[in-house]
């Protein structure tokens, strides 16, 4: 068996699983997030929709992980990191009622819209990673 056929089974495993399934449930909470924002929905929608978001990250850190990587072995996912984290957590505060940066309706919309980018934009590296990883998995076969 030569080295290109010889993959180990959590190498495997992890060329299989699909880091962009960590994001699944994005959509939906912005959607929970920006109704709350905008006066539409149920606050304790938006509270749960704000610990999906920092679940769904903690899901691609883990996925990650098991591949041998980790968020700051690759600087684009690491800035994004860096960059989601002030407005997720202040976005967490406004929801909880606690003080928080957000002090008006349209500044949250504000704050959810670029949190919304930066989570596009890591999705976008999910796929590009998972593309990669696939065809890594395919050439070895």
């Amino acid at each position: 068996m030569d080295q290109k056929t010889q993959v180990d089974a959590p190498q495997e495993q992890f060329l299989e699983a699909k880091l962009r399934k960590a994001f699944d449930e994005v959509s939906y909470s912005f959607e929970k997030i920006l109704g709350e924002v905008r006066g539409d929905s149920n606050l304790v929608l938006a509270k749960q929709a704000v610990n999906q978001l920092q679940i769904s990250l903690n899901q691609f850190e883990n996925l990650l992980k098991e591949g041998g990587f980790t968020v700051g072995s690759c600087d684009s996912i690491k800035y994004l990191y860096q960059e989601i984290e002030h407005p997720l957590s202040e976005l967490r505060r406004y929801f909880m009622k606690e003080p928080s940066e957000i002090l008006t309706d349209k500044a949250g919309v504000v704050y959810v819209n670029a949190l919304k980018a930066s989570f596009r934009r890591l999705m976008d590296i999910a796929d590009e990673m998972d593309e990669g990883r696939s065809s890594i998995a395919k050439s070895a076969l």
